[in-house]
């Protein structure tokens, strides 16, 4: 018997910003993807994977904090000099901001969703993406790592390759 998984709203507005989300990304982009536990959604857009949070906003039950993240750099090695490029790179993007996460690094953009009109996350999901395509290539140039699709398709190559190996061995 298999479970079924069911979404966890925090609150009513964070279920509400959720489903003007979902709207927007379905007459929005062709294929996304909802966590089934969680208020996200997963999609490709350009050569840059994003991730979007819908967050209860504090313990305020009137609105709802929507997070759009790119999963920019993954597997580099901290350093100081990364660190302060990472600071500097924050100076000079118009909106967000870059941050690190164990060996990965994100660039991530949030606002206040309750009245979301679809331009809006649009244009969020458009600088988010650009900004991360533009800033991915020179940290990897510089210090090494991978951008997030180069980590994707590399599992996607192994996972392939396991399952050939699985289906010689049988």
């Amino acid at each position: 018997m298999s479970s079924t998984r069911t979404k966890q709203f925090h609150t009513r507005c964070q279920e509400d910003v959720y489903r003007q989300v979902k709207s927007h990304l379905d007459e929005l982009v062709e294929e996304h993807f909802d966590d089934a536990e969680h208020c996200d959604f997963y999609l490709k857009y350009g050569s840059t994977v994003l991730e979007i949070s819908i967050k209860p906003f504090q313990d305020q039950d009137d609105d709802a904090v929507i997070e759009v993240l790119a999963f920019c750099v993954q597997g580099v090695e901290p350093s100081f000099e990364l660190m302060r490029d990472l600071l500097r790179f924050n100076t000079e993007v118009p909106l967000g901001g870059f941050s690190m996460d164990g060996r990965d690094i994100f660039f991530s953009h949030s606002f206040l969703g309750r009245e979301l009109p679809p331009e809006q996350l649009i244009a969020s999901l458009q600088t988010v993406a650009t900004i991360s395509d533009e800033y991915d290539e020179k940290i990897v140039a510089n210090y090494g790592g991978e951008t997030a699709l180069e980590c994707l398709r590399g599992q996607a190559r192994n996972a392939s390759t396991d399952a050939a190996r699985d289906a010689d061995n049988n």
